[in-house]
């Protein structure tokens, strides 16, 4: 497909096959992936791009899987610039592309605890999508707010009430990019919270084959498409 793009600070490569950006590493190439600086060079992209081109955000790929056609349009992964994470009082405010790893590692580091996310594969992005959980935790228990741009390039701030979070799904906004996540956690003690997930890990690998992809959950959505910050789309 060829179509006149705007120019962005960020990566903005054609061609670009999808194989090694998945966990699966399956999938062709898209058309242009566009890799933004951060959530005002997404905005500004979005906003001058022709509304009749095909936007696809993905997330890390962890329960992705890509058709060997690849996809048509625009691929968008969120990359260093959204990947930040703070620890302010009993808050943790998170970049859509942090692994959720990282960010119960780096809560426990500041004594709250997230450590539901340790074993859930994928990036916050995702986990606010689909509202990822683990041991009786939801993302939806702890989220205070979540900041996005809109297909038309408008930077906007969601509540919980907006997006009406049921179990593993949630009302995102069509054509909603979430690019950071801010995080209530109750507060505990460094090191009982690493041996927490330590022992979450242990389970896991008890009753998981090591290497283990993701579950892969097919989305009534249109072929050859894949949902914003982390849902999929079986490609055919």
């Amino acid at each position: 497909m060829t179509f006149d793009l705007p120019s962005p600070r960020g990566a903005l490569t054609p061609n670009r096959p999808l194989d090694s950006l998945t966990w699966l590493r399956v999938g062709g190439p898209a058309d242009w992936l566009f890799q933004p600086a951060d959530a005002g060079d997404l905005a500004d992209f979005l906003r001058q791009l022709d509304p009749a081109i095909p936007v696809f955000p993905i997330g890390v790929g962890s329960n992705l899987i890509v058709r060997d056609g690849g996809i048509r349009g625009v691929v968008i992964r969120l990359g260093r610039g959204f990947n930040t994470i703070t620890a302010e009082d009993d808050r943790v405010i998170a970049g859509a592309g942090a692994l959720d790893a990282h960010v119960a590692r780096r809560a426990a580091d500041a004594g709250l605890d997230l450590t539901f996310l340790r074993t859930i594969p994928g990036s916050i992005g995702g986990a606010v999508s689909m509202n990822a959980g683990c041991y009786g935790s939801y993302t939806a228990d702890h989220l205070i707010e979540v900041r996005g741009v809109t297909r038309d390039g408008r930077e906007e701030v969601l509540t919980p009430a907006d997006l009406r979070f049921a179990y593993r799904h949630s009302d995102l906004p069509e054509g909603w990019i979430v690019t950071e996540a801010v995080l209530r956690a109750d507060r505990g003690e460094p090191d009982a919270l690493h041996r927490k997930m330590a022992d979450q890990l242990a389970r896991r690998d008890a009753t998981q084959r090591p290497g283990s992809a993701a579950p892969v959950r097919p989305s009534a959505t249109r072929r050859g498409s894949a949902r914003p910050g982390g849902k999929m789309t079986r490609m055919s």
